[in-house]
């Protein structure tokens, strides 16, 4: 990405992931992104009009929480291959538990859902971000559906015009960055001209692997 696209890149570990202490949960992460977008705000090196949040997978719930509780500091978003919820992911790892588990879209009876303590909704704040959107969606995506990528846009561009989805035919959950080439660079390069013109210093990446722990 620094090389890429010539920009700045920040990255932090949750609580409880890497090498970071604690425990993770849905608020203590929170906490922890608006720290690091704190620290960004308060820094002197570098633009911060022109701050992106990049978040893939559960990066993706982090990064729109992040952007939505912080429209004056973050200034576009960037999603790839998030999901809706996870209690609608619950619902698709465990299929048994469909009937009694699901998000705010799910026809279930939802009994179960009080038991899971992080729910990631993304699907009820996409409507209420007003940063341009970048959706970037991996059709090849053996984890998360990509149907749920195409519902958050859905979702999101009712109230917000500047929303841009682009799907790549070979991309997996975490490699489309790889298998999508050259569009893949240019796509974000196209976003951030538009939306964030002239120099792009920074980008704060929200990124896990494949085993929900953050990139080094």
């Amino acid at each position: 990405m620094m090389q890429r696209l010539q920009c700045n890149v920040f990255m932090l570990s949750y609580r409880g992931y890497g090498e970071s202490d604690g425990h993770p949960s849905q608020h203590g992460i929170i906490m922890d992104a608006q720290a690091a977008l704190d620290h960004l705000t308060r820094r002197k090196d570098i633009d911060t009009s022109r701050i992106v949040v990049f978040g893939r997978s559960l990066g993706g719930a982090v990064g729109a929480m992040l952007a939505r509780n912080n429209s004056d500091k973050v200034s576009a978003l960037i999603l790839e291959n998030t999901f809706t919820s996870i209690l609608d992911m619950a619902a698709i790892m465990f299929p048994f538990l469909k009937w009694f588990i699901g998000g705010s879209g799910s026809k279930s009876p939802k009994v179960l859902n009080y038991l899971v303590r992080s729910p990631w909704s993304t699907i009820d704040i996409i409507d209420k971000i007003e940063q341009p959107i970048l959706f970037l969606s991996g059709l090849q995506d053996e984890l998360v559906p990509p149907s749920h990528m195409q519902m958050l846009y859905a979702k999101a561009i009712e109230n917000n015009r500047d929303c841009r989805f682009v799907d790549f035919p070979n991309g997996t959950h975490m490699d489309t960055w790889f298998n999508g080439g050259e569009r893949y660079w240019r796509t974000i390069q196209l976003f951030l001209d538009h939306y964030i013109p002239e120099i792009k210093e920074c980008i704060l990446n929200c990124e896990v692997d494949d085993k929900g722990n953050p990139s080094d």
